[in-house]
């Protein structure tokens, strides 16, 4: 698994194999964050049944799913007020780009920090070039 950290408490990976929960726990993981839409391929575990899994590996599961086109401030959200708690969080999408784009917006303060936090991700492998006309209307 190709897991990237963002912070102390936040990382994002690829899409999630059911078989790489059990190390997610291991890890010390305590959440198990899915932005990907159900049905983007039809090689990738539904919700469902990473849901299910993943609460039978004893880790919190919350299914926020991003579609960049309608990306809102209810995607941004969600996941800001799970990277709040104190628990260590996985979230994964087809690449981790989206993951990566929603910790962006979930920490801007302002707008230097949104241009800290974009270059800090994009050095770590994500390219947020594609992503920015989504990210541009969420700016603080």
């Amino acid at each position: 698994m190709n897991i990237t950290n963002l912070a102390l408490n936040y990382s994002v990976a690829p899409q999630l194999d059911i078989a790489d929960i059990e190390a997610l726990k291991a890890a010390g993981y305590d959440m198990v964050i899915n932005n990907r839409p159900d049905g983007e391929t039809e090689d990738q575990p539904t919700s469902e049944q990473v849901r299910a899994a993943v609460e039978a590996a004893g880790l919190k599961y919350v299914y926020n799913p991003v579609d960049l086109k309608a990306l809102s401030h209810k995607e941004v959200e969600i996941q800001s007020a799970q990277i709040s708690t104190d628990q260590k969080v996985f979230a994964f999408c087809r690449t981790g780009t989206r993951s990566s784009v929603l910790w962006v917006l979930a920490n801007q303060e302002d707008e230097q920090t949104f241009n800290e936090l974009v270059a800090s991700v994009q050095q770590k492998g994500f390219d947020l070039g594609r992503c920015m006309p989504a990210m541009e209307p969420l700016k603080k």
